[in-house]
C-alpha cells in the first residue's frame, strides 16, 4: 500500500506505508523526518534542563546550533 504525505521540504509524495497490520490496530501515522537542528532547544532546555546559560555555552562552544532547515 502507498500514503501521500506533504513534506515542507519536497511538497506532496508518495511512500510505502508500514508493514502489514491486524484489523482493528490503529495505523500509525506517518510524518516527515525533523529538519537538522530542529530540537537543538527543546532537548537541552525541555528534556535534560540545561538552563539558558549553559545552552548558551553548548552553543558558543559549536555543540549546538539555531535550529531551521538547512539551504542546499
Amino acid at each position: 500500500m502507498l500514503h501521500w504525505m506533504d513534506g515542507p521540504e519536497v511538497g506532496r509524495v508518495c511512500l510505502p506505508s508500514l508493514p502489514p497490520r491486524f484489523t482493528d490496530a490503529p495505523a500509525l501515522a506517518l510524518k516527515p523526518r525533523p529538519f537538522l537542528n530542529q530540537h537543538e532547544e527543546e532537548v537541552p532546555g525541555g528534556i535534560l534542563g540545561f538552563s539558558v546559560e549553559e545552552r548558551a555555552a553548548l552553543r558558543e562552544a559549536g555543540a549546538i546550533s539555531v535550529a531551521g532547515p538547512v539551504k542546499g
